[in-house]
């Protein structure tokens, strides 16, 4: 699937951006209360039901950092929709497939997973489709810059 456009209205490049410092930021909050709940050492009642054959604190302490490093991998998203970085990008669509996959076991669990699940599949088609988009512009730019080259090089010969 590709799309043109963010949202049927928005071009890509800024849909990028939002999903980026949406999730970034949504990902920010949840990692700090969860760092929250480890310092004041007291934990909602679903939290302990839902770790309850593991380590609490361990387990909340696991769940926020990684949150902190997604938090980091979406950020950098928009920073490579902004300076054309197609490794970030690809980057960022490896990780949130994964995530993707992750999530997909913990929707029976918990009606918030479904909602981020579904913002994330759209999100990952968003961002497919601006990286594909970026690709065959420089794909396009590198085989015209060839050919300029391979023009000079034969008017000097």
């Amino acid at each position: 699937m590709h799309l043109r456009k963010f949202l049927c209205c928005m071009p890509l490049k800024y849909g990028v951006i939002i999903a980026g410092a949406s999730f970034g930021l949504l990902d920010f909050i949840i990692g700090c209360y969860g760092w929250n709940m480890l310092i004041k050492n007291e934990f909602p009642k679903f939290v302990v039901e839902f770790f309850r054959t593991m380590d609490t604190r361990i387990c909340v302490a696991g769940f926020a950092t990684v949150l902190w490093l997604l938090m980091i991998n979406n950020f950098l998203l928009v920073y490579a929709v902004l300076y054309k970085k197609l490794l970030l990008i690809g980057t960022w669509l490896l990780i949130n497939y994964m995530v993707f996959l992750f999530t997909l076991v913990t929707v029976l669990l918990d009606s918030w997973a479904f909602i981020r699940i579904g913002c994330l599949g759209y999100c990952l088609i968003v961002v497919k489709s601006y990286y594909t988009e970026l690709s065959v512009v420089e794909a396009v730019e590198s085989d015209s810059s060839r050919g300029a080259s391979e023009s000079e090089d034969e008017s000097n010969a």
